[in-house]
Parts: structure tokens; sequence; C-alpha cells
């Protein structure tokens, strides 16, 4: 049978799981996504063709299929060293290792010339991971790969949540499997732990709250989430760390997704701040967080030593205050040395705010310099 040999094929190129799913529309997904739509939590980064997201059809007009796997990439436990006592950030897990978008690319790719082979008709698809109009999520689900847990990740048996989604739409007609049938009870863990609300309520998150999308932003972080990033230097884990269907999940992390000790886990923040276009490539352009630019990984850094308020790193912002020619970085780096404090943080804002030019840098200067004077401590 196909489907068996499809799935014993995906097992022997390290995709754990493969579910299969009718191609038909996902009415109840489009209107949970007209509603954010309306509400304004649609986000930012997701296509906004509704129809696109939730009719493969559209996708691929002779659809007859959808075929979803799941990579999980929890590692096993290992003591990763942390070498020299200096400030540093927390990068999500699914950031640790090589970029998942170009590894599940590179497996679908292998399962699209597997069916190619066994068909006796031209293969059609249109593969994603991630970056697809369809929503990876609810095709994973519809396929029966795993359930929906409150905090709207999807939960595969012996994996958790700790897994990398993909899908492929295609001509081929397949026998489609039967959902999963778990949930979280009357568990809550992962709305009450949340530091920002961003679950709003069981399954419905709020975008625009959430710290892995926020640590992910164009432009400043809101000053409400500021705080609550704490040293979270790229994405965020507590909703799934807390997750009691996640304390059984097995470490099965393939090869690719093992970390660099030094740099994937803990990266040591003061020197991302002088960081060139060399290094970043180097340290960060393999990751999944090399996509949105040195800039944005600055900005978080900035906000991570303003939460870690060692005094170390008031040379270093204080520079970049000075001499960076990014607003968006100058004025990160006066919220962090008014969150720092001491004299020599207010003696740069002061400096500062009489050579600046830039209105939202001058703003963030002159409310530093304000909440020094309210806690001069």
């Amino acid at each position: 049978m196909l489907e068996t040999e499809l799935k014993a094929f995906a097992r022997s190129i390290g995709v754990a799981h493969l579910g299969i799913a009718p191609a038909g529309d996902f009415e109840e997904v489009a209107a949970l996504l007209r509603s954010q739509e309306r509400d304004g939590t649609y986000p930012h980064f997701a296509e906004r063709d509704i129809d696109l997201r939730t009719r493969p059809t559209k996708v691929l007009p002779s659809a007859k299929s959808l075929i979803a796997i799941a990579v999980p990439y929890l590692s096993p436990a290992k003591a990763h060293p942390m070498c020299g006592d200096v400030p540093r950030g927390i990068v999500s897990r699914y950031a640790w290792g090589r970029d998942y978008h170009s590894v599940l690319k590179e497996k679908i790719d292998a399962i699209a010339r597997f069916l190619a082979a066994r068909v006796d008709f031209p293969l059609q698809f249109r593969s994603s991971v991630d970056t697809g109009p369809l929503v990876d999520r609810a095709v994973a689900v519809q396929a029966g790969i795993g359930w929906f847990g409150k905090n709207a990740c999807v939960y595969v048996p012996g994996a958790g949540s700790w897994v990398f989604l993909g899908e492929m739409v295609t001509n081929v007609p397949l026998r489609p499997d039967p959902p999963v049938s778990r949930s979280c009870g009357t568990c809550d863990k992962c709305v009450r732990a949340c530091p920002t609300g961003a679950i709003e309520r069981p399954f419905w998150i709020n975008p625009h709250k959430c710290l892995s999308y926020i640590t992910q932003m164009p432009g400043m972080i809101p000053k409400e989430f500021r705080r609550p990033m704490g040293r979270r230097l790229w994405g965020c884990d507590i909703c799934q760390a807390v997750c009691p269907w996640n304390w059984e999940a097995e470490p099965q992390g393939a090869p690719e997704f093992e970390p660099d000790p030094e740099l994937g886990v803990r990266p040591a923040l003061i020197p991302l701040l002088t960081m060139t276009n060399s290094q970043f490539r180097k340290w960060f352009g393999p990751t999944a967080m090399g996509w949105r630019g040195k800039k944005i990984i600055q900005r978080n850094a900035c906000i991570c030593l303003g939460n870690i308020k060692d005094p170390r790193a008031v040379p270093p912002l204080a520079d970049r205050l000075f001499t960076d020619a990014r607003p968006v970085i100058r004025a990160s780096a006066a919220w962090a040395l008014g969150e720092i404090g001491g004299d020599e943080a207010r003696s740069s804002l002061e400096r500062a705010l009489k050579t600046e030019s830039d209105e939202m840098v001058l703003g963030e200067i002159r409310d530093a310099l304000f909440e020094l004077s309210r806690n001069p401590g």
C-alpha cells in the first residue's frame, strides 16, 4: 500500500511522523482568521489572503491530498558550557541548530521524488515549511499528526510540541489518517505562565503580545514588553516548558538541530552590539534567527542587557548610543542605560540629550532620565 511505503520512507530520512488528510477546506480556521482580522490580532508575518490559507485547491487546483510531516527538535540533555562570567541571552530551542526551513524542505522534496516514482501520472505538488499560505498547524491536526494544546501549539505523541511542521498539497489521492483524540483537559499551566498574557483564552494567541513574535517584530519593542522579555534574545519557550505533555517528550532531535554550545543556547550579549555583517552571517546566518537580520538581534541584545542590569554593559551601550547610525539601536541602548542606572549611565544619557537629533531617540533618552530621577539608586 502506497501510504505504508510512504511512511516507511519518511522514517528512513528522519521524518518521525507523517500524516495524510483530504484536501478539503478548513472552514473553522477561516472563521478564526477572519475574527483575528476584525479585532486587529491577525499576524503581520502571515499571508493576508484567508482563502489561500484555508482552501488547498487555491494553492493547487488539482489537489487531492495533504501530507503533513513533523520532525522533532528536542535535543538530548547535555551540558552546554558557558565560557566566562558575562551577560548572556536566551535563545528559543527551535533556533538552536540549523535553520529548520531548509532541513524540512530537503525532506519534503525527497518525499515528492518518492511519490513521483510510484504513481503513473505526472506528480503535481506544492510544499511549504512555515512560510507557505496554508496554516501548517491546522494541516497537521487534520492529518492526524497531533492535537492542539491550549497554547495553540501542535502536540505530537512522544515528541510533545517540540516539533517542526511542514506540508505538501498534491494531486495524488491517498487514504487519510484518523485524528489524534487527546486534549489538555482542565490544565491551564501555559495560560497562567505566559508573562505577557498572550494566551488570551485557551487556543487563542494574540501574536502582538507573544514574546516569540515580539522578539522578531520590526521597529522598537513596545515599552510594556521590554521588561517581560527578560534576557530572551530570540523567541520564548515558556508556554511549552511548563506543559505536562512536554515533560513526557522524548529527546529525539535530529543532529541538524544540535546547538553550538557557545552561540546557539546562551549567546554572550555584549559582543553582539558591535558584530560585523560577516560575523552575523557566520554566527546566525545558518540558523532560524538569520532571516530578520542583524539589527533585530542587536536591538534585542540592548533590551536583554537592560534587564540583566550588569554595569559592565554601560560602556558598550553608551558607545551604541553615540555612534550607531540606526535610531532603533540608539533608542534601545538609551532604554537599557536607564534600566541599568548609575553615574556613568546617567552621564551618557545627559550628554546624548544635547547631541541627538532623532525625535524617537530623544524620547527614549528623556524617559530613561526621568526613570533614573525617580529611582536614583
